[in-house]
């Protein structure tokens, strides 16, 4: 089959390998849609440790299934479906406590984890768990389909302060794929206004599509601004989703008195924070990783038509093209938000 592999930095390519077959419990899935993440990007610059030469990239991705391993009975070959990447063991303390997604012992598709690699779905196939199978309905789209795995890490942030959203002020810092998700969630939680704070201005205006209420351009003195908007009151709940230090602090200016912090973005390793202000202003910050029963949740989300996912899709490229579009993504010169690929015979 054809795949893209990953050899180091910058360096990604269009080759053959062999198909890989499934082991019993397993499946193959013919793959027809997968969405290029930021981790994926950032292991493509080799500033993330998640990827390893070798690797086969790609954990956001739905397909056909095309052959069942020994064992499997409750799917069938040319079902639509959608993967939950998330390998969790099921036995360590964390997941005997519902925290799988922290699970040290871990595999997630398409990266390299403590746990080792476990190649991923920019290929024409890719082996799964049969219990990781989601079944598609019909009106959801492979496409949409292959952002489920992002939607569900915006969906569990928000989960978290469901209870501070309803009717109140919300802003997110830093609208890329994660962020446009989070408004779209929030506004599904029935946030009265939703500000919308980036650099892009191209961003902005798809925020506003998503569902913000307001948007922001970050340079232009955004804390003023908020504070005109809000009577020197301050925002509610806050989602940081880049997670670098002016987005941080920021936060931590724009939040109201016990307001709340979602910190969902993780571009910078190590950062200084106002923690003194966080103190005084007795802030909550709670951390928000990946997702645990949330993909599911999303698929139905998407399904029942309260998240439109596919309005984040910018372009859609052949396999083949992969190269290309990855150094593309990687010099910062684009208006991409979420690019698609798909094997050729798609």
């Amino acid at each position: 089959m054809k795949a893209l592999v990953y050899y180091g930095p910058r360096d990604i390519r269009y080759q053959d390998v062999p198909t890989p077959k499934p082991r019993a419990g397993e499946v193959l899935v013919h793959v027809r849609a997968v969405s290029i993440c930021g981790s994926d990007l950032a292991g493509y610059k080799a500033v993330s440790s998640m990827r390893a030469p070798g690797l086969i990239m790609g954990h956001e991705f739905s397909g056909e299934i095309a052959q069942l391993g020994e064992g499997v009975t409750n799917l069938k070959v040319g079902d639509r479906v959608g993967v939950v990447t998330n390998l969790y063991c099921g036995k360590c303390q964390d997941c005997k406590e519902g925290r799988t997604n922290v699970c040290d012992y871990r595999y997630i598709i398409g990266t390299t984890m403590k746990a080792g690699s476990y190649n991923g779905a920019m290929s024409e196939y890719v082996v799964a768990p049969a219990g990781k199978i989601m079944p598609l309905p019909d009106n959801v789209s492979f496409d949409e389909a292959a952002l489920v795995e992002p939607l569900s890490i915006s969906l569990r942030a928000t989960k978290h302060v469901a209870n501070e959203i309803l009717n109140r002020t919300v802003a997110v810092l830093g609208v890329g794929p994660i962020g446009l998700m989070a408004i779209m969630c929030m506004k599904s939680f029935g946030a009265a206004k939703i500000i919308a704070i980036d650099l892009l201005r191209n961003r902005l205006e798809l925020a506003r599509k998503c569902g913000a209420t307001d948007a922001i351009v970050s340079n232009e003195d955004a804390p003023a601004i908020i504070r005109q908007m809000t009577n020197n009151v301050g925002i509610d709940v806050v989602f940081d989703a880049a997670g670098v230090p002016s987005t941080v602090n920021m936060a931590i200016e724009i939040a109201r008195n016990a307001g709340s912090i979602l910190m969902v973005g993780m571009a910078s390793p190590a950062l200084e924070i106002e923690y003194k202000h966080a103190v005084a202003k007795e802030l909550k910050l709670q951390a928000s990783y990946m997702y645990t029963t949330e993909m599911r949740e999303g698929l139905q989300m998407i399904a029942d038509g309260k998240l439109n996912v596919a309005q984040m899709i910018t372009s859609r490229h052949t396999l083949s093209e992969g190269p290309k579009v990855f150094e593309e993504l990687a010099s910062g010169n684009t208006k991409e938000v979420k690019v698609i690929l798909f094997p050729e015979q798609n």
